[in-house]
């Protein structure tokens, strides 16, 4: 067990880090960018909800991806990415 303080010294840590966000990213510009090309239009909406299936598949797909024991910062980042990812959506749903 690592101590706190210590650094990251497997590799998949990081590259779960960075993809989550990105992954996080990547769906709020499909969301937005989809509102801003498409104003008050119900296709927006749909596009948001689509970007919204598809993020959570890939999110999900690198969790179970992950090694065994899977380290608690890596499921941490990919836990607030998907809060992010469907939260983010929630105004498609309400709106």
């Amino acid at each position: 067990m690592a101590e706190p303080g210590d650094p990251i010294e497997r590799r998949g840590e990081y590259r779960t880090l960075v993809a989550a966000f990105a992954i996080w990213a990547a769906h709020f510009m499909i969301s937005y960018g989809a509102v801003l090309i498409f104003p008050e239009q119900q296709i927006a909406r749909w596009i948001a909800i689509a970007a919204m299936i598809a993020a959570t598949g890939v999110v999900i797909g690198w969790g179970w991806r992950l090694d065994k024991p899977r380290s608690p910062l890596a499921l941490g980042a990919l836990g607030l990415a998907l809060a992010g990812i469907v939260f983010g959506t929630f105004p498609a749903f309400v709106g």
